[in-house]
């Protein structure tokens, strides 16, 4: 890059353009007064030939003209289209095509040698004549836009071939001459315009905005950094409404575009808003060409972006507003992941190898501005807390601001990796603990995270790339190997040799179990190497973990393991298949067919004999079946056993609870008073008995209920029962406290569904109430 900052500074001449421009103008431009060329009028004189006229060739040549001719005389602005000259031709940039061979862009050099002309034709005419083309020839706009558009940026100049990067350096520099012309608005003092009135012919006929701003920023900062900071005083200067709401409609555009990157790559959510933007859809089969052209296309953004954040400052706190750099980190570590996972071992590489280079080398610059864009971020809140040196409330705010995008980043390993590699963490925790106090609980956190990551480790990141480091290792290698054998031969303990190490290595394999715990005691001590990696390194020192812990401290492992990726994993073996159950152990049963299998009953016998013993029962409490309403009016219960005796002596008030025979609602009259039964059913009543039994039982019943009725008149009323009795305290007497007695037993045997009743009834006929 400074090579070609070099030749394009040695073709930037700083001397007029000579050559045939294929115009000759009159210079008409007068300016005695010095006053701003946009203020002055100039005259233009005519001479008409009236109509009808005819020479006459013996009158003169002044008698003939004040005969013939009419002279007038106009008073026109400067800046007027009537200066302009006549059928003049200018010709638009053509762009390159990286995706196409040399041959194809064949078009490239003749055409823009014509766009040179043009370019060459705006810096030959003088001012006056310069401002009318720029003001007034649309022309001059859109061949101008046509470079702005689809410009080689400097990175990509060295992947031209040598005929075509001649001509584009040509009109490389004459376009930035032509533009520093355009921004400088006094050549002389006799030629000039005030600094506001040519910024705002310029935002008028849209030569001048913030994306050409940018643009101009991109391809000139390293080559012309002069005429870079005019153009950014020049248009940032003064703060208008109309810049900041350009910031923000730009900042908008690079959060839109990011995330439709991101989904064209990576695929959209269900449901997702596609918005159209300047790359195509992802094809259905792998393209390099679109490929090259995504990360082109990123590319460009993020070098856009950069520019912005880096000359003009107050543009970081409005992409931080936007939450920006919190997206880049994501964007960083889907979208360049998933790209280099379509270019792995693609053929359309082989076939077009200057296309693939040129790929790679895109990716690699993306990535770089996408680390350079991040650091903008975090370079904005160091100086903003230094700044704020003593004010240590303003400067808590940045602080956290800080330490926010280091923490969002850690969910990104291959970002926070790459980050730390180019800019170290702990040199920035450094400069913000210089100037203010930092949390050292968090910051160690931080820090401790990214070096914790299996794609920081310098050792086996430096073995794998430095070609040096891995010949020292070998060297260190055969060094160790030749002390050992010179020790062994000393001791007398075995030949000079490998012999010891055939027999370690013919040795009994240890357990799995001491394999896992020595691959753990590895991985304990470096967490960034992967299992199957540490297996190979025990298997090479006879599963001692002490050995394999000093030889990569040591970086001395043998030649055969530094090639191994560091981070490889141990893919277990796949699972045996489950044996087949089989519906029989030892000799199958002899069946002809499928209905001898059917009708084989040899084992009914056996469940019959399992399902009688299973429901067997004694029914011990059918003697007292129909005694509830039969008991004396003491308060005393019948005693049935001697362990009935005990308990009544210890709770008088005590009821057998499982000799309470029930009744249905439909055995009781009005009174109360259990319906006597039918006869034969005194005993004890069938599980199952004869509905002819039963609905008889049922007649009776009811013949009973319906005596009292039978005559029409009301049935007398009953007597109440006092249960109410004295006022509390005075005593009871022995009437009240049985009608008490008597009431609360009714109560519990006359509910509605009678579920004491029901539960008794069950147990009595061997059942088991729910």
């Amino acid at each position: 890059m400074e090579e070609l900052c070099e030749i394009i500074k040695n073709l930037d001449l700083e001397i007029p353009i000579q050559g045939n421009v294929e115009y000759e103008y009159i210079n008409v431009f007068k300016n005695s007064n010095k006053l701003p060329i946009n203020q002055i009028h100039l005259e233009k004189k005519t001479i008409e030939l009236y109509k009808g006229a005819y020479l006459e060739w013996s009158r003169s040549n002044d008698e003939q003209e004040a005969r013939h001719f009419d002279r007038k005389v106009q008073v026109l602005p400067a800046l007027s289209k009537c200066w302009l000259p006549e059928s003049q031709q200018f010709f638009k940039y053509q762009p390159y095509n990286f995706t196409l061979s040399a041959e194809k862009n064949s078009s490239f050099i003749k055409n823009n040698q014509l766009f040179l002309k043009t370019l060459h034709y705006l810096l030959s005419c003088n001012y006056h004549q310069f401002w009318c083309l720029v003001l007034f020839e649309p022309k001059i706009a859109i061949c101008l836009h046509s470079f702005l558009l689809n410009p080689i940026v400097p990175y990509q100049i060295k992947n031209l071939d040598e005929e075509a990067a001649t001509v584009y350096l040509q009109v490389f520099s004459q376009l930035r001459r032509v533009y520093q012309r355009l921004t400088t608005f006094q050549e002389t003092e006799n030629e000039y315009m005030d600094d506001s009135v040519g910024l705002r012919f310029l935002l008028d006929k849209k030569l001048l905005n913030l994306p050409i701003v940018i643009t101009l920023i991109v391809l000139y900062h390293e080559t012309n950094l002069g005429f870079v900071n005019d153009l950014v005083s020049l248009y940032f200067d003064g703060g208008s409404v109309f810049r900041d709401k350009e910031i923000e409609e730009m900042m908008d555009q690079v959060v839109l575009t990011l995330e439709m990157i991101g989904g064209h790559v990576c695929g959209f959510e269900a449901g997702a808003v596609i918005v159209p933007i300047a790359i195509e859809e992802k094809p259905p089969i792998f393209s390099l060409d679109w490929i090259y052209s995504t990360v082109d296309y990123l590319l460009n953004i993020m070098s856009a972006l950069h520019m912005l954040l880096r000359f003009h400052k107050p543009a970081i706190a409005v992409a931080l507003d936007k939450g920006i750099p919190y997206r880049l980190s994501y964007t960083y570590e889907k979208v360049f992941h998933q790209i280099y996972d379509y270019l792995i071992d693609r053929q359309e590489l082989k076939d077009a190898p200057k296309l693939g280079e040129i790929t790679y080398e895109t990716i690699a610059l993306g990535r770089s501005e996408f680390i350079d864009v991040y650091n903008m971020f975090v370079s904005y809140c160091l100086d903003k807390t230094l700044e704020l040196s003593g004010d240590s409330v303003r400067q808590e705010h940045f602080v956290e601001i800080y330490l926010k995008l280091l923490t969002s980043a850690l969910e990104d390993e291959y970002f926070v990796c790459d980050y730390h590699e180019r800019y170290d963490v702990a040199i920035q925790n450094e400069m913000f603990s210089s100037c203010t106090e930092l949390d050292p609980t968090r910051t160690d956190y931080i820090l401790n995270c990214i070096t914790a990551l299996r794609r920081h480790n310098k050792i086996w990141k430096t073995l794998k790339s430095d070609l040096k480091t891995f010949n020292k290792a070998l060297e260190k290698y055969a060094r160790c190997r030749k002390i050992k054998n010179e020790v062994i031969q000393e001791n007398g303990d075995a030949q000079p040799g490998p012999s010891n190490d055939i027999q370690q290595f013919n040795s009994t394999p240890p357990k799995d179990e001491d394999v896992e715990n020595a691959i753990r005691i590895v991985i304990d001590m470096f967490p960034h190497l992967g299992d199957s990696f540490v297996l190979q390194c025990l298997e090479a020192y006879n599963y001692q973990a002490s050995d394999v812990i000093t030889a990569i401290l040591e970086e001395n492992l043998p030649p055969h393991l530094v090639n191994i990726p560091f981070d490889s994993i141990r893919i277990p073996p796949e699972p045996q298949p489950a044996e087949p159950i089989l519906a029989y152990k030892g000799r199958k049963p002899d069946y002809d067919d499928a209905l001898k299998l059917l009708n084989d009953k040899r084992d009914l016998k056996e469940i019959k004999t399992y399902i009688l013993d299973g429901i067997q029962y004694t029914n011990e409490f059918d003697i007292y079946d129909d005694e509830y309403d039969e008991r004396v009016d003491d308060a005393s219960v019948p005693v049935r056993d001697q362990g009935s005796e005990d308990i009544l002596r210890f709770n008088p008030n005590y009821e057998d609870v499982v000799s309470d025979t029930s009744y249905s609602e439909n055995e009781y009259d009005e009174k109360g008073e259990p319906v006597a039964a039918v006869a034969g059913d005194k005993g004890k009543r069938n599980f199952c008995e004869d509905p002819a039994v039963i609905r008889a039982r049922r007649e009776a019943q009811r013949r009973n209920q319906g005596k009292g009725h039978s005559s029409g008149a009301k049935p007398k009323s009953q007597p109440k029962i006092d249960v109410v009795g004295k006022t509390k305290g005075q005593g009871q007497d022995k009437s009240v406290l049985h009608n008490r007695q008597k009431k609360n037993v009714q109560k519990s045997s006359r509910a509605n569904h009678n579920r004491k009743g029901g539960a008794q009834w069950k147990r009595n006929k061997g059942m088991v109430p729910s």
